[in-house]
């Protein structure tokens, strides 16, 4: 593996650990409106936010219970800046680790989007 592909998985990873403190990163763009969705029959809380309209859309499924987050998703935008649903990916998180006192996702499981195609599975051992 090159150094510049290493970089950017360590930074895409340093990323996705750092959900949702994300979230006051400069450039965020959080929508004003928190949303009520069912996915895979449990009720979410859904927080939709982007950064530049070139880099796409997320979305952040928190429990509506407990508001711990356990589901992210994506999508890639148009010419336009519009999502295009059939594109992207989510994430289902499952388990925790704690990690010096910090309790982060042990597994990430990856699917596509258009057609909950499975992709694979991160886990987080100590």
């Amino acid at each position: 593996m090159s150094c510049d592909r290493a970089t950017l998985y360590k930074n895409y990873y340093t990323y996705l650990y750092g959900l949702p403190i994300k979230l006051k990163d400069e450039g965020a763009n959080i929508n004003d409106t928190i949303e009520r969705k069912t996915f895979m029959g449990k009720e979410y809380l859904v927080l939709s936010f982007s950064y530049d309209k070139s880099i796409g859309s997320d979305n952040w499924y928190f429990d509506a219970k407990t508001c711990a987050m356990e589901i992210y998703q994506f999508f890639k935008t148009d010419e336009n800046g519009r999502s295009k649903s059939d594109s992207g990916e989510y994430i289902l998180l499952t388990a925790t680790e704690t990690i010096n006192a910090i309790k982060m996702p042990k597994n990430r499981a990856w699917y596509y989007n258009k057609d909950d195609e499975y992709l694979g599975t991160d886990v987080l051992k100590k």
